[in-house]
């Protein structure tokens, strides 16, 4: 119940928006997937403008990569635990869950 009340408040923060979530990991497997991710993160703003915002875990890494490459005019939201900080210095921080595992479930739903 939790979950859904903090997936429906991230909904409501987030505004009457496409939502695209943004999942990767922590590291690069090959040399030219960062510059790979941050040309998608720009050419999907580009594309995306006033349609859509993006979704990550605040994680470092790709998601970090992503929203870092987004224009500041574009909304990108990072999910983080309660008291948490994706230290990006891009998008908004919207504290959910008090662990991994509950943001992890409303990631899932937003």
């Amino acid at each position: 119940r939790s979950v859904a009340l903090a997936a429906d408040n991230v909904i409501t923060r987030v505004g009457p928006y496409v939502r695209i979530c943004v999942i990767g990991g922590a590291d690069f497997q090959k040399s030219d997937t960062k510059a790979l991710t941050a040309s998608l993160a720009s050419n999907l703003s580009t594309a995306l403008m006033g349609k859509a915002i993006f979704i990550t875990c605040g994680m470092a890494g790709v998601q970090e990569t992503f929203a870092k490459s987004c224009p500041r005019t574009l909304k990108v939201f990072n999910l983080v635990p309660k008291g948490g900080r994706s230290n990006y210095g891009a998008g908004f921080d919207i504290e959910v869950g008090d662990n991994s595992e509950e943001l992890r479930n409303v990631f899932l739903q937003a």
